[in-house]
């Protein structure tokens, strides 16, 4: 087999494989059975800005985030330090996310200090009865880090049973997630930025004492105010609870909307077997007291216990029905690990969307029918064989973006746009070493041959520069430059084939089928 029947192969398979990945795009909701088990069922998915929806970028407080993880961290050391059977008074933090341990006694102190030493991402400071630990810095941001990706899976499940398809979640630095959900109408707005939004830190606190006034309980607590927490009731009144909660989110395994007698509605939840066992053991120690549940450091009720609890509870107030199932499906796909704020929302309604789409195909028309009559003009009968390069190029472009199920952008179909003229440079090159062979003396079948041979190594580099610009523009970029990126990278090896391999093909056969030319002009 020559090479040109070579060429004519891998070009027959490139454009039947870009057809069949392209079917799902405008076939999707027709797709048979069986297509999903023989070939893709990608499809090119549409962009924020040509679909309509939200954009919304969430950050953390670093304040609060270092609490945060302070807060676990001593957690984790009282775990670890009680599992080595060493006595300790208590484990508290203050403002400064220090932790501070206290000890009854010398050697408790320096087994625990033999114990934490071996931690390298702690700064000890001693005392006759104390521990003072400083959490190192590239710690905390390690650890930030860490916690923002359980942040982003989060979000993701919270959506995914939301209902929304599409969606796309991105961290952004080391302390931003990018939040883009198309097709979202004004009415589900709201709804989803309670979701994405909501930390969902559910607690569930004995109730030391309740009051009328929140600066009596506070003065009357203010020297141990590092073991109690205060809330503002649902009676109007103020509570005061334990600081730390034994029983949280994480151990919700399910939650639902359920109905009281009233047909008002409420989260029913039940726990797994640890949260079962802390329940059980809380409820059975505050028989006849109150239990504050909290979410998100808000009171949403405190019952008083009437008998030992084990694997269920329910949160109950004044909710909608969309409030409750809300609720719900923040607790089942879990708490946030950390707290996380909205820096920036904004919404693009789906009539900008239909512009930009409509815009884009305008821009793509316009400059295939310009570079079309260009090609016609300038290079005559052998025009024709690039303006069909470009459109086998088109085809093979949208075959690639639907396989890979690529999500079009404007600044992606700008892209495209550039992918074009970028296409057209290849074939130009071409023609012009065609020429100069012509010019020669050379007849037209042996010009062609050696037009395309020395144009090859130009054709790949220029091609090749391109690309690691586009590569750094998608590792640096974010948003709307990786989309550009994206498809002019795809474009631009869809570019390298039609130039080589399609564009030789077709003019060997142009050519071969026209009567013999009389001199450059016709090429």
């Amino acid at each position: 087999m020559n090479k040109i029947k070579l060429y004519r192969f891998f070009s027959f398979l490139v454009l039947l494989l870009s057809l069949v990945f392209i079917y799902p795009t405008f076939q999707s909701n027709n797709l048979p059975s069986w297509w999903s088990y023989i070939f893709p069922a990608n499809k090119v998915n549409l962009g924020l800005d040509l679909r309509g929806g939200i954009f919304v970028v969430l950050g953390l407080n670093k304040k609060v985030s270092s609490s945060v993880i302070s807060e676990k961290e001593a957690s984790k050391i009282k775990a670890e330090i009680l599992n080595k059977k060493i006595l300790i008074r208590d484990i508290l933090t203050n403002q400064n996310n220090e932790i501070i341990l206290t000890f009854y006694d010398s050697e408790s102190l320096e087994s625990a200090k033999k114990e934490l030493d071996e931690n390298t991402n702690y700064i000890l400071s001693i005392t006759p009865e104390t521990i003072l630990i400083i959490l190192k810095e590239d710690f905390m941001l390690k650890t930030k880090n860490n916690l923002l990706k359980q942040v982003k899976n989060i979000l993701s499940n919270r959506i995914d049973q939301f209902g929304v398809i599409e969606s796309s979640i991105q961290l952004s630095g080391t302390e931003r997630i990018i939040v883009q959900i198309p097709g979202i109408n004004e009415s589900d707005r709201e709804r989803i930025l309670n979701i994405i939004s909501k930390t969902a830190m559910l607690e569930f606190k004995p109730v030391v004492e309740e009051g009328d006034s929140l600066a009596v309980l506070i003065q009357k607590y203010k020297d141990q105010e590092n073991k109690f927490s205060f809330y503002e009731g649902v009676d109007d009144n103020y509570l005061a609870t334990i600081k730390s909660s034994k029983l949280k989110g994480e151990s919700i395994e399910d939650a639902s909307v359920s109905y009281d007698e009233f047909n008002r509605p409420y989260v029913s939840f039940s726990l797994d077997k640890s949260g079962s066992s802390i329940f059980s053991k809380i409820t059975k120690e505050n028989i006849g007291n109150k239990i504050a549940i909290i979410l998100d450091g808000k009171v949403k009720s405190a019952p008083v216990v009437q008998s030992q609890i084990f694997g269920s509870g329910s949160i109950s107030g004044t909710f909608t029905f969309e409030e409750a199932n809300d609720l719900a499906i923040i607790l089942k796909s879990g708490s946030l690990p950390i707290p996380i704020s909205i820096l920036q929302e904004k919404t693009i309604g789906p009539s900008l969307g239909l512009d930009s789409i409509q815009n884009g195909k305008n821009s793509i028309i316009f400059a295939s029918i310009l570079i079309f009559m260009f090609m016609i003009y300038y290079y005559r009968k052998l025009g024709l064989v690039c303006d069909f390069a470009l459109v086998f190029n088109l085809i093979c472009i949208f075959g690639l973006l639907s396989l890979f199920g690529v999500t079009l952008t404007f600044p992606g179909i700008a892209g495209l746009v550039l992918t074009l003229g970028m296409a057209v440079d290849g074939n130009i090159i071409i023609y012009e070493r065609i020429k100069e062979e012509l010019n020669k003396g050379k007849d037209v079948i042996s010009s062609i041959e050696l037009g395309f041979d020395r144009s090859v190594s130009t054709i790949i580099d220029a091609n090749f520069t391109t690309l690691i610009a586009a590569i750094c523009m998608f590792l640096l970029g974010d948003g709307p430059i990786k989309g550009f990126a994206v498809t002019l990278s795809i474009g631009l090896f869809s570019t390298i084939f039609s130039n080589i391999v399609f564009a030789r093909v077709l003019t060997k056969y142009f050519v071969k089928s026209l009567p013999p030319m009389r001199g450059q002009n016709e090429v």
